[in-house]
């Protein structure tokens, strides 16, 4: 019978000194079952990844709807073998993957989705060549050529603010991030004034996982560079 104390996380039971990794069922609510039902005892590893995405809730062919939140572990041996563990519950995914990297000396990757982020989500500028971002109560419109941006901030239901900001007063240029259930976003915001307001320029949502970062890294410098300002990624 396995010591409860003993466990990693979930079902999961880490061996530090056969480096061995144990999944126990579970049996009601006494605890786990005596036995484990499946044993991976690690070879040496060349990368450890955590894979962490979003997709459709589907339903499985024994009637079960697999959840929107998805996670797996994913280490690569040496001689070209890898160990893929699927862990629903993403703080235990986490533990897992550090506890499996910290045995070997490397660092967790964390690709996003396991067939790869996707480029192509970033936003397109208007007709007259102006970036027009609108959401969360606060709609900005920044003609970069002419030296502006256009501010129209929600006060209730039928009243508004507007303002027109030199982008001279734009002191740097900050890439976000935020997950939020199964949806991800990216926004590039404008630092504006000594009072450092932050006014969204630029977004992105959809299912976690998917988005390539680096594009948006790259994006968020070349626009910084066009307005002569600071690009924090």
């Amino acid at each position: 019978m396995p010591d409860e104390t003993g466990f990693l996380c979930g079902d999961w039971l880490w061996d530090p000194m056969l480096r061995e990794m144990r999944h126990y069922p579970r049996r009601g609510k006494k605890g786990h079952a005596d036995e484990p039902d499946a044993i991976e005892r690690l070879e040496p590893a060349q990368s450890v990844r955590l894979h962490r995405w979003s997709q459709q809730p589907m339903q499985t062919s024994t009637g079960e709807v697999m959840p929107a939140r998805q996670a797996r572990v994913v280490v690569q041996y040496a001689d070209g073998r890898k160990l893929e563990m699927n862990e629903p519950d993403r703080q235990c995914a986490e533990k897992i993957a550090s506890t499996i990297a910290a045995a070997y000396g490397l660092t967790v990757e964390e690709p996003g989705a396991p067939a790869g982020r996707r480029a192509g989500n970033l936003p397109q500028r208007d007709q007259m060549g102006r970036l027009v971002n609108e959401g969360r109560g606060i709609k900005a419109v920044l003609d970069d050529a002419a030296g502006d941006m256009r501010v129209t901030r929600k006060k209730g239901l039928f009243r508004s603010e507007k303002r027109e900001i030199r982008t001279t007063e734009i002191r740097r240029l900050e890439l976000g991030y935020d997950v939020a259930g199964p949806t991800e976003t990216f926004a590039v915001y404008a630092i504006v004034g000594p009072e450092e307001e932050r006014i969204p320029i630029a977004s992105y949502s959809g299912l976690e996982g998917w988005a390539d970062p680096q594009e948006w890294r790259e994006f968020t410098g070349d626009l910084a560079r066009r307005l002569g300002v600071e690009a924090r990624v």
